[in-house]
């Protein structure tokens, strides 16, 4: 598609600004608006006011959470975009001297016409996923909350007073309860939707993969439209590997990268502990590896990158997992 403006928008909680960028040109088009649909909307006109052919012009948006929701709906159907890692952009563009809104919205609309071969229309996830991100964040809350009343009672056991001890299970009771009802929750909004439901259960029918395995994998592609393939998901949860050398004086270890979503690599880890488990395929590959010397670190990685390939396997093929019968 051809694409000849290159439009930056730097998203803030009540106004974004907006850079129209184009090679060649001697100056660019700044201006602001309010972070809200009426906004939205005079953005439209300004951009038609000033010749913007919204056919031939691509977004992008720095992702800043909650903030851009919003703006993403709005301009679904209407101009391509694209939300990018603030990092990725910061990354990208060398060395830079100062910072505000108008500067910043500039650096992405040059990130936007830098990369604008690279760069990728995207959608913006169904009302049913923001759903799910929702219930799992909360849950995520609550899950910390519950350690941290039952941490209270176990070391705290001896100092705290009867009426302190009876407050802490009555919250940790509380907060259990509201956990038993997230899931409930989370399992209803899954049902919900045909192609998600489809895809947990196929997910799920994986060993050490339950719940929350499966809801994060679901979330975090999209539910496999956005990272279609292992390698590229195993690379954004920080599972792949990478070599480190450089010449004949550096020759560091093989080691994953520190740029990926920890939290769903902690995740994995409990899935892969559990495959361990569970699973007789994956505890003979345990044995074996770690009988080669390889360290106990290196072996979990490699079974997290297991059950991901293992994850694109069924959903790919549309069928559940097969345990081998000669691993019992």
């Amino acid at each position: 598609m051809k694409r000849t403006s290159f439009i930056g928008i730097d998203i803030s909680k009540k106004t974004f600004d907006v850079c129209i960028y184009k090679s060649g040109q001697a100056t660019n088009k700044f201006f602001k608006k309010e972070n809200t649909q009426k906004g939205f909307g005079s953005m439209i006109k300004e951009l038609k006011s000033l010749r913007i052919d919204l056919t031939e012009s691509f977004v992008c948006l720095e992702y800043c959470g909650v903030y851009g929701l919003e703006l993403g709906f709005f301009l679904e159907g209407k101009i391509a975009y694209c939300f990018c890692n603030p990092l990725h952009i910061k990354r990208s563009l060398g060395l830079t001297r100062g910072k505000n809104d108008k500067l910043d919205s500039l650096k992405i609309a040059r990130f936007c016409y830098l990369f604008r071969d690279e760069l990728q229309p995207m959608r913006m996830p169904s009302k049913c996923m923001l759903q799910l991100k929702s219930l799992m964040a909360e849950r995520t809350r609550i899950t910390k909350s519950i350690v941290i009343e039952k941490q209270v009672l176990k070391d705290l056991a001896s100092t705290l007073g009867v009426n302190a001890k009876t407050r802490a299970k009555v919250r940790l009771k509380i907060l259990t309860e509201n956990k038993k009802a997230v899931d409930k929750e989370i399992m209803e909004q899954i049902k919900s939707e045909e192609s998600i439901i489809k895809s947990f259960n196929l997910l799920v029918s994986i060993t050490g993969v339950s719940l929350v395995n499966a809801t994060m994998m679901i979330l975090c592609t999209n539910n496999f439209e956005g990272i279609t393939n292992a390698r590229s998901f195993a690379c954004y949860c920080g599972v792949a590997p990478f070599e480190h050398s450089s010449g004949t004086s550096i020759k560091g270890k093989t080691r994953v990268s520190q740029y990926a979503n920890k939290k769903v690599k902690a995740y994995l880890s409990n899935a892969a502990r559990s495959a361990l488990m569970h699973d007789p395929e994956i505890g003979i590959y345990y044995r074996r590896k770690r009988q080669e010397g390889k360290e106990h670190g290196t072996v979990m990685n490699a079974i997290k990158f297991k059950l991901i390939t293992r994850a694109y396997a069924v959903v790919k093929r549309g069928t559940p997992y097969v345990k081998l019968r000669q691993a019992g």
